[in-house]
């Protein structure tokens, strides 16, 4: 599967979960998502950027160790599609 929008043009950043694991890490909302999206088996994920500071806080989404209770809370609040 391929995400082309895996913060759904801004729609999920508005999800306090998100914000609890962002703050928890000292990471932005968007790193957080990313870093949510990363973990999921057979998912590719291309993010946008339109400046090299986006491009940076994207990059740290590969550094976060997102916990077992924070996945498990995103995944709570984000389900994944039922059908294709």
């Amino acid at each position: 599967m391929l995400a082309c929008s895996p913060i759904e043009q801004g729609r999920i950043l508005d999800y306090a979960t998100l914000g609890d694991v962002a703050t928890r890490h000292g990471i932005s909302l968007v790193a957080a998502a990313l870093a949510w999206v990363l973990r999921r088996d057979f998912l590719c994920i291309v993010p946008e950027a339109s400046s090299p500071e986006h491009v940076q806080d994207d990059a740290t989404a590969l550094e976060v160790e997102l916990t077992d209770e924070d996945l498990n809370a995103l995944d709570r609040t984000f389900r994944p599609p039922t059908e294709p």
